[in-house]
């Protein structure tokens, strides 16, 4: 075959791929998981239930999204005392409510970080009442950072 022919049929195959989100089962963090009291290694799981949910200054999550300049991101605490948070505004975590259950999964942890400090981990939480998934980190800094 051509390369002329080849490369063409190569991008339609790529474009033609089905763009719809993996679903629930499908995703890393739910396929790989392993259900502990914390998640010390990626791809160990907790669930958790929301206690909390706010802009990361501690104002009501707006239900809609914020005007330009307005975003105050997104922060999400747990009974357990484990937080999530965001610079960006998230509409699924605006779909949650205090009490629901959630599935934490550890998906990510920093290198190289000072003894001690763990801020950075990154987690994907699923709500197990409506099904949505968001994935952000527990701390708005990296370890070592700020």
């Amino acid at each position: 075959m051509s390369r002329t022919l080849f490369v063409p049929l190569l991008m339609m195959a790529t474009c033609s791929q089905n763009e719809t989100p993996a679903t629930d089962a499908a995703t890393p963090a739910a396929a790989a998981a392993v259900m502990v009291e914390n998640p010390t290694k990626i791809g160990e799981c907790a669930e958790r239930t929301i206690a909390s949910i706010s802009t990361r200054f501690n104002e009501k999550l707006p239900s809609r999204p914020p005007r330009p300049g307005k975003d105050g991101g997104s922060f999400v605490q747990y009974t357990s005392k484990h937080t999530q948070v965001s610079y960006d505004w998230s509409a699924v975590l605006a779909h949650s409510k205090i009490g629901d259950r959630v599935r934490m999964c550890l998906v990510s942890i920093p290198k190289d970080c000072p003894p001690g400090d763990d801020r950075g981990r990154v987690y994907e939480t699923t709500n197990l009442r409506t099904n949505e998934s968001w994935t952000m980190p527990d701390d708005p800094h990296m370890c070592g950072g700020a």
